[in-house]
């Protein structure tokens, strides 16, 4: 059981890092970091959040593909687009684990070659 939840926590957070590519406060009316082909999340004013795989960025407009179907979505009510980031995600998590195991490894190996020689005044 430890282990199925073990993955199902690695799993969650693989896939819960976003990457903030657009927000309108920031970036306002600058949206040449989208790419087309690649899959981003928009959120617009009032409306729900739409996962969209963009096939072309126009003056006034991107155009993309969300279940299957052609979407517009007009520049001006964008609020913030993200990408899902899972690559960086599983950087952090062996980079925090092989850290983790080199100072476990580190305090052991310091334990083990003490000496009982001590000295109490």
């Amino acid at each position: 059981m430890r282990t199925f939840s073990f993955i199902i926590s690695i799993l969650f957070l693989l896939q819960s890092c976003t990457t903030t590519i657009y927000k309108n406060s920031v970036n306002k009316n600058d949206f040449s970091s989208i790419k087309t082909g690649k899959n981003y999340t928009f959120y617009e004013y009032n409306k729900p959040k739409n996962k969209v795989r963009v096939s072309a960025v126009e003056e006034n407009k991107i155009v993309g593909v969300s279940n299957n179907q052609e979407i517009t979505i007009a520049k001006e009510n964008i609020k913030t687009i993200k990408k899902s980031n899972p690559g960086g995600t599983t950087a952090i998590v062996v980079g925090s684990v092989a850290g983790v195991t080199a100072f476990v490894a580190l305090i052991v190996s310091l334990v083990n070659n003490s000496t009982d020689n001590y000295y109490y005044y």
